[in-house]
């Protein structure tokens, strides 16, 4: 799987899942989680974690992604793969993918 995360503030958070779970219910997005607060890597707030598939499947990564933006997310998103997040690999590496 590859996730698309999105980085909210603890003021925003509730909102901005409600949005992204609104459109699971609706299938439009395939899977996804919230975190609870972040306190490493200095950061504060939470980060929702949103999942395709298949993440070699680069259409699919797409419609993610306009899915995501007609919700308001329309920053920039950094999508990574699964297993490097629990393999604790975090930046920019061989499979990470900014759109």
């Amino acid at each position: 799987m590859r996730q698309a995360c999105i980085f909210v503030s603890s003021t925003d958070v509730d909102e901005a899942w409600s949005k992204v779970s609104g459109a699971i219910e609706n299938n439009q997005l395939t899977c996804a989680k919230v975190s609870t607060a972040l306190r490493s890597m200095g950061r504060n707030g939470h980060v929702i974690c949103v999942y395709t598939r298949d993440w070699t499947d680069r259409q699919d990564l797409m419609r993610t992604r306009e899915v995501l933006q007609s919700l308001g997310f329309a920053k920039e998103l950094g999508y990574k793969r699964d297993i490097d997040t629990r393999n604790r690999i975090y930046g920019f590496g061989e499979w990470y993918l900014r759109a």
